[in-house]
């Protein structure tokens, strides 16, 4: 939940920088474009980690597992990111002073957010996964007598 918020959080500041690449002032119009960029920055990065957890050599922080992984998962954000991208194009493209501030917010963020999703949570996940399994082995490193006693075989003394 932590690895989502800070998605949700780094993509705020995603869609707030598109704004300011393309010279728009922030406004009403970029607030509501940054909170549907959440929306979607939030689900593509939702995508990735659901794959990941589904597929059980990722558990154990296998770097080649967690690349096939994310690779198969792809499409699916990429398919996201250009359905984004170009719906909002023409709002864009339109001109004026209302839609596009919103739409730059949108689509700028969203792929800056895709980016987040095929980087940033991958390797968030392989460090939270090392992390886990290096507290594991500190644990049983640490003299835990119920550790060995189950791992003495029956008859063996010390």
């Amino acid at each position: 939940a932590s690895l989502i918020g800070v998605v949700a959080l780094v993509s705020v500041g995603l869609g707030f920088l598109a704004e300011w690449v393309w010279g728009y002032p922030l406004g009403f119009n970029p607030l509501i474009g940054t909170i549907g960029l959440i929306g979607v920055a939030v689900n593509d990065s939702i995508t990735v980690l659901t794959a990941l957890k589904e597929d059980p050599r990722t558990h154990q922080g296998d770097a080649q597992a967690i690349r096939e992984v994310v690779m198969h998962a792809t499409r699916h954000v990429l398919t996201t990111t250009m359905t984004t991208v170009l719906g909002f194009l023409p709002l864009i493209l339109g001109g004026g002073a209302f839609w596009p501030p919103l739409a730059v917010a949108i689509a700028g963020g969203v792929m800056g957010a895709t980016l987040l999703a095929l980087y940033f949570v991958p390797a968030a996940y392989l460090l939270l996964v090392q992390r886990k399994s290096r507290r594991k082995v500190s644990f049983a490193l640490a003299g835990n007598d119920d550790m060995k006693t189950i791992s003495q075989p029956t008859g063996v003394t010390q």
